[in-house]
């Protein structure tokens, strides 16, 4: 029986060939101290990744994940990103359950966002016709629990 070769076995690795990883530059040494002072001194900025408080807000859809939750159900994710006022570029979350009780809202949501469906089971291949969609949506918080309703769809942002 023939042993087998492959073809990667039988040709050396070239020197300088454009795969191979260079080693990093030598690091120049760059004198910083004279800012030692006013570095201590500084206040830092207070962080801005916090949630964005509950009111409508002007957003585009620029994330989009179907996937399966714990529970064994279908969530359809999105990703929010402000598109005006103060909290412009943050990112409001939302999380829609795909189940029997919850199958008008999700209905609901995608016909505000412009898809409409035929039958659900063609949502995961048309999901990336939301992409980009423009909407005026509301965050509301109870307890401590939040969700994100869609208002309206926006022509223009």
């Amino acid at each position: 029986m023939a042993e087998f070769v492959s073809l990667f076995d039988s040709i050396p690795d070239p020197e300088g060939h454009p795969l191979t990883v260079p080693p990093p530059p030598a690091v120049q040494s760059i004198d910083l101290s004279r800012f030692n002072r006013i570095f201590e001194a500084e206040q830092a900025p207070a962080p801005t990744f916090g949630e964005v408080p509950d009111g409508r807000y002007r957003v585009l859809i620029t994330d989009l994940e179907l996937s399966l939750a714990s529970t064994g159900n279908a969530v359809l994710k999105y990703g929010l990103r402000v598109v005006a006022g103060p909290f412009e570029r943050r990112m409001v979350w939302k999380r829609r359950a795909i189940t029997a009780n919850t199958i008008r809202y999700t209905k609901s949501e995608l016909l505000t966002c412009g898809l409409r469906l035929e039958r659900l089971s063609d949502l995961n291949r048309r999901l990336a016709e939301l992409q980009g969609i423009g909407l005026e949506v509301s965050k509301v918080t109870k307890g401590d629990k939040s969700d994100v309703f869609f208002n309206r769809r926006l022509a223009t942002l």
